[in-house]
């Protein structure tokens, strides 16, 4: 009986790291808020309870499944309302928007919303104030050299271009930041991104819209150092 409990221990041993690999999921992630990310003190300060109180996250995935559902290629993205700027709100009040890939079925849909939910911690763990199911595209272009900075002192964060689109509802664009985006010269990553199990840079916003139903506000707010760009693991 002791050398079969053995020999049962190893083989889920063995099995373990195989079942971890299989449960992970893992894609490209993208978030713009109403208020720069990549800033100096004198910036931020002047932004802090007054905006930053708004964004899109949306995740695509790239392989993966959850709660034993495959939603590789598939997008969910979240559109949030907080109550004071992001890192000092309460996230237990914030509202949010959940737009789902129209190409999911039901136990995708639901297998997605899931994920956002974990993955968005407090402020997507409440009931949505909306689901919107609509065509989603998530793209990640490879970095380019213009993102590289000039000044020895001043090496910007390397992100590639990068778009999202929800068909009527919400859209972010952007590009990597370079010498054009140092406006004080004491710039660095203020916030973290929202969403956990990220690995993000900061990245300039040339778009950044919310325009769907839900939250009783709508947003345009481009042209700033406001987004966040990288890839998700979890």
């Amino acid at each position: 009986m002791k050398l079969f409990v053995q020999a049962l221990c190893a083989a889920m041993l063995t099995l373990t790291p195989a079942l971890a690999r299989s449960a992970e999921v893992q894609g490209d992630y993208i978030e713009a808020r109403n208020a720069d990310v990549f800033t100096g003190p004198c910036f931020s300060n002047s932004e802090i309870h007054i905006v930053g109180k708004q964004a899109v996250m949306a995740w695509r995935v790239r392989k993966g499944s959850w709660d034993g559902v495959d939603v590789s290629g598939l997008c969910i993205a979240a559109a949030v309302q907080a109550d004071n700027t992001f890192s000092i709100d309460d996230p237990s009040k914030s509202r949010a928007v959940m737009i789902v890939d129209s190409r999911a079925s039901d136990r995708q849909r639901s297998a997605l919303i899931a994920m956002a939910r974990t993955l968005g911690g407090d402020r997507l763990a409440g009931e949505p104030a909306a689901v919107i199911a609509t065509r989603m595209q998530l793209n990640l272009e490879p970095p380019h050299d213009e993102a590289t900075a000039g000044h020895p002192g001043h090496t910007m964060p390397r992100t590639p271009r990068a778009s999202f689109w929800a068909a009527g509802v919400a859209q972010i664009l952007t590009r990597p930041l370079d010498e054009r985006d140092h406006l004080c010269g004491n710039e660095v990553t203020a916030y973290p991104p929202l969403s956990k199990a990220v690995d993000v840079q900061p990245a300039y916003t040339l778009g950044h819209q919310f325009k769907g139903e839900g939250l009783e506000v709508r947003w345009d707010d481009p042209n700033c150092r406001s987004s966040f760009v990288g890839h998700f693991t979890y």
